[in-house]
């Protein structure tokens, strides 16, 4: 929701990313001219509103600012400005400020320069903070984008904002960098982060004792936890509407609605699957010193734990109908669009049931008697859908409801482990081995709809669910 003007409307996201900004350097004492406010906070919209975006954009700088707090709103307007391999390269405008600093060889690998000037202290004093050196490869999993966001807004305002303002505001930042374990020496990344601020206070002589940099580490994690905090949701449905707004940003292919394979969804849900079994929900919040609470932290501990359970568990039903739908369409002439099979997103202001569906070819009765059709968490997210929409995909499931349902919750397992075989590198199922094994009240079902949905492919499906019929007689 936007801020209301004196006549009662909403300012835009533009208005008030300037009126952030302004706001954030005045509780901080600085002046500092209105073109110059407008200038930096446009630039920071521009780059949050790229076209790849679909869940770092400027609502989710609005979600974690603090208006109470300059720090936390300075980190929020910058934190996700950079981000290098969904924007595929650096908006002109961050890449004219990143230029000196940078070398981006052939493929897109970004390192730090070999020679920084000693006096560039922006530069140094942000590299402090994260532990980098000149000469560095960055990596997009270990700190690119939050440091080289952090580093437009300390070169931005060098010699303006103070440096022990800079310090706490950086720190904020390379705090969001996710999902890290402990050191070597068994320290949590907040551990980590308080060594490097004590140093880097020594190094710049910044009149900052211990306590000054406790409290700078706990507003650090303050705003990371914040930063995550939809892992935490009380609904896994709204753990997932956050989590397939991701999907079209790290998948190119999603982005056009009704265009991308069969096969692009397969990989899309297959990586977010893998990604969210193997992340273990202590990666997800931090905690030092108290901060937050022992309760609370064991609190979000808990929640995030059953979030990836039943998010594991919702994603491995859609990736068994993509892997279904993608075996189909290899046997019977290639991958295809995947709305060739499954029919087309209605646009906005359309209802979704004027458009034929593979739905409305699948039999009404038959399910496996261990999934009850009223009870259970992804039945229930299958079958009413996320929280949110999703432009490039339905926000309920009804093909992935009628596999579930057909497959049931306790022989779930062993399918999913065919669909594995059958999707490795090296595959050890052909998709004919994989269709034959399945429930006989899935495969040939659905290979009879999608051949009323894919005319060209009629016949070719058609003998396919006869000769998945014979094999299961």
């Amino acid at each position: 929701m936007g801020v209301k003007t004196l006549n009662g409307k909403q300012h835009g996201t533009v208005h008030r990313t300037i009126e952030m900004l302004a706001t954030a350097l005045s509780q901080l004492d600085i002046v500092m001219e209105p073109a110059r406010i407008e200038k930096i906070a446009v630039m920071v919209h521009r780059g949050m509103s790229q076209q790849q975006r679909s869940f770092h954009n400027p609502e989710h700088i609005f979600d974690l600012a603090d208006p109470e707090d300059p720090h936390t709103t300075l980190a929020a307007l910058f934190h996700d400005l950079v981000y290098h391999q969904v924007d595929q390269g650096f908006h002109p405008e961050i890449e004219a400020i990143l230029q000196p600093y940078l070398m981006v060889e052939p493929g897109g690998v970004v390192s730090i320069a070999q020679q920084i000037p000693a006096d560039a202290r922006g530069f140094h004093g942000c590299a402090a903070v994260f532990g980098f050196q000149p000469g560095q490869q960055l990596s997009p999993f270990g700190g690119l984008n939050e440091f080289l966001s952090a580093l437009v807004m300390a070169l931005l305002f060098e010699g303006i904002i103070a440096d022990v303002d800079m310090l706490v505001t950086v720190a904020c930042i390379e705090a969001t960098i996710p999902f890290r374990g402990e050191d070597a020496e068994g320290r949590s990344p907040a551990q980590q982060l308080y060594q490097r601020l004590i140093r880097t206070s020594r190094q710049f002589s910044l009149n900052v004792d211990e306590n000054d940099v406790t409290w700078a580490v706990t507003r650090a994690i303050t705003f990371a936890n914040r930063d995550v905090r939809n892992f935490s949701e009380e609904e896994v449905g709204r753990f997932l509407e956050n989590t397939w707004k991701l999907l079209p940003e790290t998948n190119p292919e999603l982005r056009v609605a009704g265009v991308y394979s069969i096969r692009s969804y397969r990989l899309a849900v297959q990586k977010m699957r893998l990604f969210l079994k193997n992340l273990p929900p202590s990666r997800v919040f931090q905690t030092f010193q108290g901060v937050p609470p022992e309760k609370e932290y064991i609190a979000l501990v808990q929640r995030t734990d059953r979030n990836l359970i039943a998010a594991c568990q919702y994603l491995g039903v859609k990736f068994l109908t993509a892997v279904i739908l993608e075996a189909l369409a290899d046997l019977s002439g290639g991958d295809a669009p995947i709305a060739l099979f499954m029919g087309e997103i209605a646009p906005a202001g359309t209802q979704q049931e004027a458009l034929q569906q593979i739905c409305d070819f699948l039999p009404e009765d038959g399910s496996a008697p261990d999934t009850p059709p009223d009870e259970g968490v992804v039945h229930g997210l299958l079958e009413n859908g996320r929280s949110g929409a999703a432009g490039f995909d339905l926000q309920n499931a009804p093909l992935s409801l009628y596999v579930y349902r057909n497959v049931g919750a306790e022989q779930l397992p062993e399918v999913l482990e065919l669909a594995d075989a059958l999707t490795r590198e090296k595959p050890e199922l052909s998709p004919r081995e994989f269709l034959s094994q399945l429930p006989e009240s899935v495969a040939a079902p659905i290979a009879r709809a999608a051949a009323q949905m894919v005319v060209t492919r009629r016949d070719a499906l058609e003998a396919l669910a006869s000769e998945l019929e014979a094999t299961r007689g």
